[in-house]
Parts: structure tokens; sequence; C-alpha cells
């Protein structure tokens, strides 16, 4: 006979009133249950300050992270010019940025604060499997732009069609679906008891064995944080690589300098771009990994407080992403000045302040990050005619 703590008082008396369970304490079950249910109320793991703290900063970064995301959507969706095949990736990467803000974070933060689990077992199953797959639908997303990138710029390779664009979304949510359904198949709740107790019911992983679950955590690591982050690091070096040569044939050397000095700092940027990547995920895959081969005993609150830092670093990605790819897009940032001056100053697009602002933010921005392979083929000593957005 199995007694729940969700019963009234007067059920759990009548439930439980048998001799083995009278025998089992020593004082009476009323007293029984006003204990263990006290002792269900204080499910905390961190104390409260600590609590307020993670609050605070989680709340923070999911405001921010909703507002950056749908403006890029806004701002992407408003004009005709702007539905290019290369930006429907940008958009899948802020639906999926909204979505760890929306799902990720919430429910992390929750299973941070409290260990009891209240939901009921779908959503059990299912918060895991939608936090999973949209942390490797932000990755993925992230690696075919790098890889994209490369073929446009250095193998000069004509812009892609929709059809491949969406057939690469496609395959990106597909992978990440597979790659974290173990997950969700071995979440399970399980309830917390004492002698025929039940204190409270936890949602958590239970898998065949400790060989297996590490296994899966090394091949997440390795697909989640180690190959993305080589992939855009190599890439972005062979794309900076390449600029460089094309910069050192020019025949004009005053054309030939001003192209050196600014693919300097193109070449710093896309770096940057995959160290930023590295910094965000690594930490949390590391964790996941060390928390399943971990054999020296730590406290709840370093255990908890360790993951919360870790998971919030992998979240800043929910900020860094709009930044990286949306406001360090020449054409989107455009947009977005002119969304500003129209919308926010109430002037209409044709004013000569906004006019000017936009082209001299054009103009100051666009050699930075902007080149172009269109009638262009690669080794040719032909110079770029038209932008392509390297960032």
């Amino acid at each position: 006979m199995v007694c729940s703590l969700d019963e009234t008082m007067s059920t759990f008396m009548e439930t439980c009133n048998d001799t083995e369970m009278n025998s089992t304490f020593n004082f009476s079950l009323e007293e029984v249950y006003s204990i263990m249910l006290e002792h269900r109320r204080n499910s905390r793991n961190l104390d409260k300050s600590t609590e307020t703290l993670l609050i605070i900063v989680y709340l923070g970064l999911m405001i921010v992270g909703l507002t950056a995301n749908l403006t890029v959507i806004y701002v992407v969706a408003r004009r005709a010019q702007m539905h290019t095949s290369r930006n429907l990736y940008i958009v899948n990467l802020a639906v999926s940025d909204m979505t760890l803000c929306l799902v990720c974070m919430p429910f992390t933060l929750t299973s941070i604060l409290r260990h009891q689990w209240s939901m009921g077992t779908i959503l059990c199953k299912l918060v895991p499997l939608l936090q999973g797959t949209n942390i490797m639908v932000s990755v993925g997303t992230i690696t075919v732009i790098a890889i994209d990138r490369y073929w446009v710029i250095v193998r000069g390779s004509a812009q892609n069609e929709r059809r491949t664009v969406y057939v690469s979304i496609a395959i990106v949510w597909l992978m990440a679906v597979l790659t974290t359904s173990p997950v969700a198949y071995y979440q399970v709740v399980e309830p917390l008891k004492f002698q025929h107790v039940v204190i409270y019911e936890s949602c958590r992983e239970k898998w065949p064995s400790t060989d297996i679950k590490v296994a899966y955590n090394i091949a997440v690591v390795l697909i989640q944080a180690v190959l993305p982050a080589t992939v855009l690091l190599v890439v972005h070096i062979r794309i900076a690589a390449y600029l460089h040569a094309h910069t050192a044939s020019q025949k004009d050397s005053r054309r030939a300098q001003r192209e050196l000095q600014r693919n300097k700092r193109t070449t710093l940027l896309l770096i940057g771009v995959a160290i930023v990547f590295t910094v965000s995920w690594l930490p949390l895959a590391v964790f996941s990994l060390a928390a399943d081969l971990m054999t020296k005993p730590i406290t709840t609150k370093q255990l908890y407080v360790t993951l919360a830092v870790c998971h919030l670093t992998a979240m800043t990605s929910a900020i860094s992403n709009p930044i990286i790819y949306g406001w360090m897009n020449s054409n989107i940032r455009n947009e977005l000045f002119q969304l500003f001056y129209t919308k926010i100053l109430r002037r209409r697009p044709g004013n000569r302040s906004m006019a000017t602002a936009t082209t001299t933010m054009r103009n100051r921005t666009r050699p930075l990050i902007t080149y172009n392979t269109s009638n262009y083929m690669p080794g040719s000593q032909e110079t770029f005619s038209r932008g392509v957005t390297v960032l």
C-alpha cells in the first residue's frame, strides 16, 4: 500500500492507518503527515538570495532575448526585398532562439530551484525533447550559415534557391529531433518514498546503464559543441585567407592596402564568431558530461549553481545570435534604422536626416562585412562587383 501526501489529512489517515505503518513510527500518523508535508513544501535546492538572483538574471535574459529575436524577424518580414533565401536561415535561428527563451530557460530554472515535479509524465518527456531540439537547431543553423558563406565566397556558388534552404532547415530540425529523442525516451517521473509514503515526484533521466548515458553525452558534446566550433573556426579562417589572397592580387597598391586593413578587421570578426560560439556552448556540454563521471561528492548548492552558470552562459546565445547575425548584417541593420526612424521617430522614409543617417551607416559598415562573388570565378583576377554578406 502506498500513501500520498497529495491526499487530505483525513484520507491519508484512513489509507495509511494499518499495523505496518503504525509500527514504522513512534509518533502519530497525523504528526507524520504534517512533518512530511512540511518537508515537501521546503523543496528548494538553493537559498533564498541565490534563488532571487537567478530569477532576475533568467528573466532579464528571456526579455532581452525575446525582444532581440522578435525584432530580427519583424525587420526581415516587413519588406519583400528582405525575403531572401539566406535570410530564412537567420529567421530560423531567431525562431529557435525565441523557443530557448520560452521553453528552455523557464523549465530549466524551475528544475534548478525545485526538485519536485508536478506536471505529469507527458510534459516530463516533452519539455526535455523541446529543449534539446531547439538547442540543436540553434547550433545546427549556425553551422549551416557558416558553410553557406564558405560556398558563396570561396567557391563562388550562386545564391541558394529557396527550395535548397527549406531542405537544409528541415534536415537540421529532423537531425535535432533524432539526436534528442533518447533523452525523452528515458525521461521518467519517479516518486520519492519514505516507507509507504510518497513525499513528492521528480522528473529525471533513467538510463539502462551509466555507460550508455556517458556514451550518449559524449556524442552530444561532439555534435553540440566540438564539431560546430571546429567547422566555424576552419570555415572562417579559410574565408579570411581567401579574402587576403584576393587582396594581394590587386594591382592598385592603395586599393590593396585598404582591402588589407578591411580584411584584417573581417578576419578578427569571423574568428570572434567561432570564439563566441565556443565560449557559449562548451561549458554546458562539459558540465553535462562531468556530472555523469563525477566521483567526488559535492553539495547540492554547488551542483545547481554550477549548472545554472553553465546554462546561463549557453542561453546568452539567444542575445549574441541576433547581434552577430542580425545587427552585423548590413542589410538588416539598415532596415532596422529605417524602422527606428519611421515607427519610433515618426519621420517619413524620405526625410533627409534619415536618408543621410542610413547612407552614412551603410557607407561606414558595408566595406567591413560585404563581398560579392556574383560573376566572379575562383582564381580569377576580377574584382567584386556587388556585395554578398559575410555576416
